[in-house]
């Protein structure tokens, strides 16, 4: 329940306890920024766990391949959170 007070600590309220369109996009807005953030430090954790396999795989074929697909797919999904995270923020921005 306090997660959901931060979400909506900083919001606007009309009177009479209508929710006006700042609540909607500041909700929103967090939202997608708390998301973002956890898939880029997963993708961060993927890269970390990527290179440990590497150094590990003591020459092994197999476990180097595997290694170096999860530091390439890592990458790629930090780079579409990247992506994202700066689509979502010029669209919360066209809507204010």
């Amino acid at each position: 329940m306090n997660y959901i007070k931060f979400l909506l600590s900083d919001t606007f309220t009309v009177p009479g306890g209508v929710p006006g369109p700042s609540d909607f996009t500041v909700l929103i807005s967090r939202v997608t920024n708390i998301l973002l953030f956890v898939a880029g430090a997963v993708a961060v954790i993927f890269i970390i766990v990527g290179g440990i396999q590497y150094s590990t795989s003591g020459g092994s074929e197999d476990k180097t391949r595997t290694a170096k697909s999860t530091i390439t797919n890592a990458v790629i999904g930090l780079i579409v959170t990247i992506l994202a995270f700066v689509i979502v923020n010029f669209v919360i921005s066209v809507f204010k």
